[in-house]
C-alpha cells in the first residue's frame, strides 16, 4: 500500500530515501569505530555485546532528526536550515543517550565511548546530505525544467520547484504563451536548449498541443509532463481552480469525475477494519486515562464531562461528536475557532487541547462508525454550508469518513479563513485521491509527533 503513496509524493519518498541511507552511513561508520578499537576480535564484541547498542543510537539518531524536521522539505535541500537543525538535533540525542544510562544503568555504556559516537552521527548525517545534495544538483544540471503557461497553476507550480532544492533542477524559467512556433523553435534548440522537462500548466495540458508537435519535442529530448500532477507530487495538495463568480455548479463537475471511483471497496473495508481494532484497543487501554480527565474537568469548572456537538460526515450526513469539555458553560460561540489565549478556556481545557487529550472521546465515534481514525476533519453544518457555497467542489471532502487526524492536520493545522480551508481542502482531496493504508499510517506517525512536540494545539 505505501507503495502506491511514496512514489507519488515526491518529498516523503524523499525523507524515506534519506533515513534509509543516513542509518545503513551510520552503521557502516560505527562498526568501522569498533573494528579500529578492537580489531581482530571486532566481530566478536558486534555479535555479542555491541550490536545492539549500534543499533538503539541509530533509531535514536532517526528519530531525532525526524523530530527537528530534517526529512521534511523545503529542510531536505536548505543547507542553511540542515546546519541549524542538525546541533539541535544531536544535542537531544545527547540528552536522551544520558536519559537511557540513567534508567538503564544495566546497559553499562563507557561515557568515552559517547562523544565518538555523537560526533559520528554528526559527520554521517552531514556528509551524507552534502554529498547527495552535490551529487543531485550535479547530475541533473543538464535538465532545467520549463513551466509552460500562466495562471494560478502556472504561478504556484512555479514556486514549488523553487522551494525543492533536493530534485536538483535548475529552472529555465517559464514561458507565458506557448504557441507553436515557440515550441517548434524550442525542440529546434533556437530558443532555451537547456530547457528538457516541460511541464503544462495551461488549459488542457498537452492534450491540446497538436501531435506532429509533441512528437517533434519529444524526439528532441524533451520529457512532456503535466504540471498539475507535478504540483500534487511536489506539494501534497490537489491544484484547486479558483472559486466561479456566480457559484455555478459546472466547474465542480471534473472533479467528481476524476476524484470519484478512487476509494474501492476493500480499501475502505480493510481501512475500517482496522479503524475498529485500533480505537477498541485504545478505548480499552486508555480508561484510567479517561478517567483521570474526566475527574480533572469535573473539578476544574462546573458543567458536563463530555462535550457534544454536530458535525458533519460522509454523504454530508450529520452525527454526535464527543469531546471532553474544554470551555467554561455559556462561555460565546462554541464553534468558532479556539484562539492561542482563548479565554473561553478553562484551565485544564488549556492543556487538553495542548496534549490533544480532549479528542480521546472521538474513539467512540470511531468505533460506532461515524468516523475513522484519519480523514477530513468534521465541522459543524453552519461553517460546512458556507464552505459549500464559497469554494469549488468542496462537497468531495464528503466521499470518505472524517477523520481524528488527516492529512491536512499534519500539514496545514487550524483553520480560521475561507482560504484557510480552501488550502485545506487542497491537502484532503489529495488524501481522497491517494488513500491507502500505506498513507494512514504516514499521516500517524506525522500525528504522533506532532502531538509530542505540543505543536498546533489551542
Amino acid at each position: 500500500m505505501a507503495a502506491q503513496v511514496i512514489p507519488q509524493y515526491l518529498p516523503r519518498r524523499r525523507g524515506w530515501q534519506m533515513a534509509l541511507g543516513e542509518a545503513g552511513v551510520m552503521v557502516l561508520t560505527l562498526s568501522a569505530g569498533l573494528l579500529y578499537r578492537f580489531g581482530h576480535d571486532a566481530p566478536l564484541v558486534l555479535r555479542e555485546d555491541a550490536g545492539w547498542r549500534i543499533g538503539l543510537v541509530c533509531a535514536l539518531c532517526l528519530l531525532c532528526l525526524y523530530g527537528f524536521d530534517l526529512y521534511e522539505c523545503p529542510v531536505l535541500g536548505d543547507w542553511r536550515e540542515m546546519w541549524q537543525r542538525l546541533p539541535l538535533a544531536l544535542g537531544v540525542l545527547a540528552l536522551a543517550m544520558a536519559g537511557l544510562l540513567w534508567m538503564f544503568p544495566d546497559l553499562d555504556v563507557n561515557p568515552r565511548w559517547a562523544v565518538p559516537v555523537l560526533a559520528a552521527a554528526g559527520f554521517t548525517v552531514a556528509g551524507v546530505r552534502c554529498g547527495w545534495l552535490f551529487g543531485v544538483r550535479h547530475l541533473r544540471r543538464r535538465e532545467p525544467a520549463l513551466v509552460l503557461g500562466a495562471g494560478e497553476l502556472a504561478d504556484v507550480l512555479y514556486g514549488e520547484l523553487c522551494r525543492h532544492g533536493e530534485l536538483g533542477w535548475p529552472l529555465a524559467g517559464r514561458l507565458s504563451t506557448p504557441r507553436r512556433e515557440d515550441l517548434l523553435a524550442l525542440a529546434r534548440g533556437a530558443e532555451r536548449p537547456w530547457a528538457r522537462w516541460l511541464l503544462a500548466a495551461f488549459p488542457g495540458g498537452w492534450e491540446v498541443v497538436p501531435a506532429p508537435v509533441r512528437q517533434h519535442l519529444e524526439a528532441a529530448g524533451c520529457r512532456l509532463e503535466d504540471g498539475a500532477e507535478w504540483y500534487e507530487r511536489l506539494s501534497g495538495k490537489v491544484a484547486l481552480p479558483a472559486p466561479a463568480p456566480h457559484g455555478s455548479r459546472a466547474e465542480v463537475e471534473p472533479i467528481y469525475a476524476a476524484v470519484e471511483g478512487q476509494v474501492g471497496r476493500a480499501v475502505l473495508a480493510r481501512k475500517r477494519l482496522l479503524d475498529a481494532l485500533v480505537a477498541g484497543a485504545a478505548l480499552v487501554a486508555s480508561v484510567p486515562l479517561l478517567l483521570c480527565v474526566a475527574v480533572l474537568v469535573r473539578l476544574d469548572s462546573p458543567g458536563p464531562v463530555i462535550f457534544r456537538q454536530r458535525r458533519v460526515g460522509r454523504g454530508g450526513h450529520t452525527f454526535t461528536l464527543y469531546k471532553f469539555r474544554t470551555m467554561f458553560v455559556n462561555s460565546g460561540n462554541a464553534a468558532l475557532p479556539a484562539g492561542l489565549h482563548d479565554p473561553r478556556c478553562t484551565r485544564a481545557g488549556r492543556w487538553l487541547r495542548r496534549l490533544r487529550l480532549d479528542e480521546l472521546p472521538q474513539l467512540i465515534n470511531i468505533l460506532r462508525g461515524e468516523m475513522s481514525l484519519v480523514g477530513p476533519r468534521p465541522f459543524i453544518p453552519e461553517q460546512e454550508a458556507e464552505c459549500c457555497r464559497a469554494i469549488p467542489w468542496y462537497e468531495q471532502r464528503w466521499s470518505v469518513l472524517p477523520g481524528a487526524t488527516g492529512w491536512a492536520q499534519v500539514n496545514r493545522g487550524y483553520c480560521a479563513t475561507l482560504d484557510d480551508n480552501r488550502e485545506k481542502l487542497a491537502y484532503d482531496l489529495f488524501y481522497i485521491k491517494h488513500l491507502s493504508l500505506g498513507l494512514d499510517l504516514i499521516i500517524l506517525l506525522q500525528t504522533l509527533k506532532v502531538v509530542c512536540l505540543g505543536r498546533g494545539g489551542r
